[in-house]
């Protein structure tokens, strides 16, 4: 058996959620029932900070968010001469809104108006000393915060940087294992993922699957075991590495858990890295590999510029490798991100996505840690993840050029229809939170939402 110390990021139940009527499998267990919110057990999202639900009552003085509120954007400020900026400073000093400040200095970066913009950041700075340990910041003011953050880098020229490693902890729950224990975000990405891989491989014998963002392989648990129990298969992992991460432990710790895994399964398993220097690489790798492929690319984690470069190596590979499978993991906002792009709309449509965006992933995330008992949790997914993630977005938004629209226009794929099993599990997983999520399902695409707004979504496509 594994050691559970060295298996700690394996902590995925051994198969999906819950048995179905259409497939005569063993039934599923549920894990960590003490920490699932019933779809018919709202919680109150208030018990974190002072004001934390983010909706029309959250307010710091007048700075309710409100979505309508985008749509008359002050641009008579941007109309303003240069002559004029005593003026605008004084109509900015009596503006209450954060969101309508934020939008501003949107505009007033994209325009290159640094004058304009340096009295919105002042005013934003102002109304915004938030610290992370400022139980008495609202929600919306932690987030702006960390949008105004971004637009005084982006106008800076500064770099930001991608998202920091997560520092060692010893003894309790990193940023990630929290998000996958407390919401559904890991959960339904992984489980929709994992079982069209399943559905696509029924009659293989040898599943071999092309990982384009490893990370701590966490998702691979759950697939190992459900091949283990289904008899006589057999796993190949292969995880692609670009150049800067080649030696990269957590990728090194993650192989090594991963076998182990599958020896306690006993599970025959291969474990590969692929390091693409450049087109050669593909086409050896291409010529000795034996069977078929899928692929998988999970970009939830990855900061601007590596998900960019990522993009294009995964499209470069789709076409050299013709794989069977394609499965995508995205946040919405990426999705957004590369329309706008490529429509080369302005980079405050951007920002207005971003920020109705996030305001809905960070009130998904309170509802899910509402409890007193994971207030501290909360702090560190912000301090962490959320609010590093806001910067970078809107710090680095266009500063790779997009060649191609990926994954929309994969070359000769299609997306390729989900099974009744796969889209009953994920409602299935998401009715045990709060009842403001629910998926959305289109042909080839499951999304997790939240107040019908997606957040994430998971894509599979296969070849024409």
């Amino acid at each position: 058996m594994v050691d559970s110390g060295q298996m700690e990021t394996m902590s995925y139940p051994c198969s999906p959620l819950l048995s179905f009527p259409i497939h005569e499998e063993s039934s599923y267990s549920l894990w960590s029932p003490q920490l699932a919110h019933h779809e018919n057990s709202p919680v109150d999202p208030c018990e974190f900070f002072d004001t934390t639900a983010i909706d029309s009552s959250d307010t710091h003085g007048q700075n309710a968010f409100d979505v309508d509120v985008f749509t008359h954007c002050p641009e008579r400020l941007l109309c303003q001469e240069s002559g004029n900026l005593a003026t605008i400073q004084e109509e900015l000093m009596e503006e209450n809104s954060l969101s309508d400040l934020l939008l501003t200095g949107a505009e007033a970066v994209e325009a290159g108006d640094s004058s304009l913009a340096s009295v919105v950041f002042s005013k934003l700075d102002e109304l915004l000393p938030v610290t992370f340990e400022n139980a008495a910041a609202s929600s919306f003011d932690r987030l702006a915060y960390h949008f105004s953050q971004g637009l005084q880098s982006r106008m800076s020229g500064a770099s930001s940087p991608c998202y920091p490693p997560e520092p060692e902890q010893s003894g309790t729950m990193s940023v990630h294992q929290m998000i996958q224990e407390l919401s559904p975000f890991v959960k339904f990405t992984h489980f929709t993922a994992n079982q069209a891989i399943l559905d696509a491989t029924t009659g293989d014998t040898d599943v071999h699957v092309i990982d384009f963002n490893l990370s701590e392989g966490i998702q691979w648990s759950s697939l190992m075991s459900d091949l283990a129990r289904q008899g006589g298969k057999s796993f190949h992992l292969t995880a692609i590495i670009m150049d800067a991460d080649h030696n990269n432990n957590t990728h090194h710790t993650a192989a090594r858990c991963l076998a182990e895994f599958a020896e306690s399964l006993n599970l025959p398993f291969q474990f590969s890295f692929l390091c693409i220097h450049n087109k050669e690489d593909l086409e050896d790798f291409s010529r000795n590999r034996e069977g078929s492929v899928v692929f998988s690319c999970d970009t939830t984690n990855l900061c601007y510029k590596s998900w960019s470069k990522l993009q294009m190596l995964l499209l470069g590979c789709v076409k050299n490798l013709q794989p069977k499978l394609v499965v995508i993991i995205e946040e919405e906002l990426v999705r957004i991100g590369k329309e706008v792009s490529l429509s080369h709309a302005s980079f405050v449509e951007f920002f207005f996505e971003a920020l109705h965006h996030f305001t809905m992933v960070f009130e998904s995330l309170v509802s899910c840690f509402s409890t007193s008992n994971n207030r501290v949790c909360l702090k560190l997914v912000e301090r962490d993840m959320v609010g590093p993630k806001i910067q970078d977005f809107v710090g680095q938004y266009r500063s790779v050029t997009l060649e191609v629209a990926a994954p929309k226009d994969l070359e000769r794929f299609v997306p390729c229809g989900l099974s009744a099993r796969n889209i009953a599990q994920a409602r299935m997983l998401v009715g045990l939170f709060n009842r403001s999520f629910g998926i959305t399902h289109e042909k080839g695409r499951l999304q997790l939402c939240w107040k019908s707004r997606p957040l994430i979504s998971v894509s599979v496509w296969t070849p024409l």
